[in-house]
C-alpha cells in the first residue's frame, strides 16, 4: 500500500542504518556492574541490534515493502503496525504484516519495533479516553503517537514494579521511592524517582513509555499512578540489564541459529530524578485511570493481535523442527512418536484457528475501528504458553540423547571431518552435518542459551495468567452455551410440575 514515488512520504520509514546511528546517542546502560559506552559495539548487543536493523531494512525491500508499510493520504507512509484499521481488509492487512515481521526473527523477538508500534496504535485509538484525566490530554497522547509513528521510532515499555515485598502496596514499601513515584510537580512538568520493570530491549530503543498494567494500586498509591513517555537518553534514566545469556558475538548460525542473533535483553529502569515535560505526561495521581487503563483502552487489543500472529509462527516452526528431528533418525513412523507429533501439530492448528477466528470474526466499534475478536485473542494468549511448553517437551522426549551429543560446524571441516560425517549420519543417507544441524536447531529451541528465557517469557507475555484468566472468565461470550444451560434447567423444572 506504499507509494515509492513520493519521497516525502517514504522518508517516514526509517532505514536500518538510520536506526543504528540513533543508538549512538548517549544513554546510561549498565551490564555486569559496568556502564556500556557504546551499545552498538558491545559484544552481547551487536547481533540483536543487527536483527533489528534487518527489520527496519525489510520495510524498504522490494519483497516486503508493500506488506509492512501503509500509505495514508493525510499521514503519509508509515509502518503498518501503527495503522488503526477502519475496514476488515485493513485488519487483515495488519495481521499479514505481523506474520511477516514474526518470520523475520522466527518468532524470537517478542518486543521488536513492530510490537510497540501496534501498542501505540491502540494508544492513539483510545486518545479520547485520556481527556477525562486532564484537559488537553487526548491531544498530548495523539501528538506523541504521531511523533513515534512519523519518525518510525523503536519504543519499549515498563509496566511493573520491582519485586521487593509484594504483600505491600507501593506506598507501604520501606523505601517510598522503591516503586516509581511522583517526586515534584513543576510549572513545566514533573520529576519522578524510583524504578520500573521489565523493559525488554530497552538499550536498543529510542523511547520508553510507562503505564500501569492491571488493577494493582490502592488508596495511598496516588503518587505512584503515572502514565508518561521519555526518550531512553533522558537525563537520570538508568537501564540496569540482567546478565546477558549470550556473551559472544561470534557464535555460528549453524551451531546456534537463534541464540546467536536474538538475545533481546531485559532491563530494570531506574528513574533518578528524571524530568518529564507536561506534553509527555498522559495522567498522574489518578487511581481509577491507573487501575483501568488496560481494560478501558485499545492498548491490549492492538498489541494482542500481533501476539497471536507471532504465537502461530513460532509454534509452527517448533512443530516442524520436532517432525524433522524425528525424520532424520526415522522415528517419526513409530506409533508412539507419531502420536506425540500429531498432538503438538493439533495444538499448532488450534492456534492458527484462533488467529482465523480473531481476524475473520472482528468487532466494529462505534467510531468504525475494527478490532480482532476479543475472546479468540485472549484464548490464544492463555493457551499458547502451555501449548508451547508441550511442544518443547515433545522435542526433548523424541530427541533424547541426540539433542545433547552434537559436534560443532567446525568438526565437519576439521581433521576428524570424515569420522564426523560417518558416525553422525542420519537415516536414508542423510549426511552427518545435515542431521546435526537439525538437532542443533532443535536444541536451540529447547535448551540453548535463550531457550529457557523464551519459554518463561512466553508464559507471562500477555500479563499475569491468574489475572488474565480471571478477567476472561467474567468477560467471555458464552451466549449459546448459557441459552442451552437455561433451557435444560427450565426443562428440568417443568418436568417436576
Amino acid at each position: 500500500m506504499a507509494n515509492d514515488e513520493d519521497e516525502v512520504l517514504t522518508a517516514m520509514i526509517r532505514t536500518g542504518e538510520q536506526y543504528r546511528e540513533a543508538l549512538l546517542q548517549e544513554r546510561e546502560v549498565f551490564v555486569g556492574g559496568e556502564r556500556v559506552a557504546d551499545v552498538t559495539k558491545y559484544a552481547p548487543f551487536r547481533r540483536p541490534i543487527e536483527s533489528f536493523v534487518a527489520q527496519y531494512d525489510a520495510k524498504h525491500s522490494a519483497e516486503l515493502h508493500d506488506v509492512l508499510t501503509w500509505t495514508d493520504p493525510d499521514a503519509g507512509t508509515f509502518d503498518i503496525s501503527f495503522l488503526i484499521p477502519k475496514s476488515h481488509d485493513e485488519l487483515r492487512a495488519k495481521g499479514a504484516a505481523f506474520a511477516e515481521f514474526a518470520k523475520l526473527s522466527y518468532g524470537c523477538l517478542g518486543r521488536g519495533p513492530e510490537s510497540m508500534a501496534a501498542l501505540m496504535a491502540g494508544l492513539e485509538e483510545s486518545c479520547e479516553w485520556f481527556e477525562q484525566w486532564g484537559e488537553g490530554n487526548h491531544q498530548k497522547v495523539l501528538d506523541y503517537c504521531h511523533y513515534v509513528r512519523d519518525n518510525d521510532l523503536f519504543v519499549t515499555h515498563a509496566l511493573g514494579n520491582p519485586q521487593s515485598d509484594r504483600s505491600k502496596q507501593s506506598h507501604q514499601q520501606d523505601n517510598p521511592y522503591l516503586h516509581l513515584k511522583l517526586k515534584e510537580e513543576r510549572d513545566d512538568g514533573i520529576v519522578i524517582r524510583g524504578a520500573k520493570q521489565l523493559a525488554t530491549a530497552a538499550p536498543f530503543a529510542d523511547e520508553v513509555i510507562v503505564f500501569p498494567n492491571g488493577r494493582t494500586f490502592g488508596p495511598g498509591d496516588e503518587e505512584y499512578c503515572l502514565c508518561f513517555a521519555v526518550p531512553t537518553t533522558a537525563s537520570g534514566l538508568k537501564m540496569m540489564c540482567r546478565e546477558p545469556l549470550v556473551m559472544d558475538d561470534c557464535l555460528k548460525i549453524y551451531d546456534h541459529p537463534f541464540s546467536s542473533r536474538y538475545e533481546e535483553i531485559d532491563a530494570l529502569l531506574v528513574f533518578d530524578d528524571v524530568f518529564v515535560p507536561w506534553d509527555r505526561v498522559f495522567f498522574h495521581n489518578n487511581l481509577f485511570a491507573a487501575n483501568n487503563m488496560r481494560f478501558m483502552t485499545s492498548v491490549a487489543a492492538f498489541s494482542g493481535h500481533l501476539s497471536t500472529r507471532r504465537a502461530a509462527i513460532r509454534s509452527s516452526l517448533t512443530v516442524a523442527a520436532a517432525m524433522e528431528l524425528c525424520k532424520s533418525v526415522k522415528t517419526a513412523d513409530f506409533p508412539n512418536v507419531g502420536e506425540l507429533l500429531g498432538r503438538i501439530a493439533a495444538l499448532q492448528k488450534a492456534l492458527e484457528a484462533l488467529v482465523f477466528r480473531a481476524e475473520e470474526d472482528p468487532r466494529v466499534a462505534e467510531n468504525g475501528t475494527y478490532f480482532v475478536n476479543p475472546d479468540a485473542l485472549t484464548a490464544s494468549g492463555l493457551l499458547y504458553p502451555d501449548f508451547y511448553t508441550t511442544m518443547l517437551e515433545t522435542i526433548k522426549r523424541t530427541g533424547a540423547a541426540g539433542l545433547m551429543l552434537t559436534p560443532t560446524q567446525a568438526d565437519f571441516s576439521g581433521e576428524a571431518a570424515e569420522f564426523a560425517e560417518t558416525y553422525f549420519a542420519g537415516a536414508d543417507g542423510m549426511r552427518g552435518s545435515d542431521r546435526v544441524q537439525i538437532a542443533k536447531l532443535a536444541w536451540d529451541l529447547v535448551g540453548g542459551p535463550i531457550a529457557q528465557r523464551m519459554n518463561h517469557y512466553e508464559r507471562f507475555y500477555i500479563g499475569e495468567p491468574m489475572f488474565v484468566g480471571n478477567f476472561f472468565s467474567k468477560s467471555v461470550e458464552l451466549n449459546e452455551g448459557r441459552e442451552l444451560f437455561e433451557r435444560v434447567i427450565k426443562e428440568g423444572k417443568e418436568s417436576q410440575e
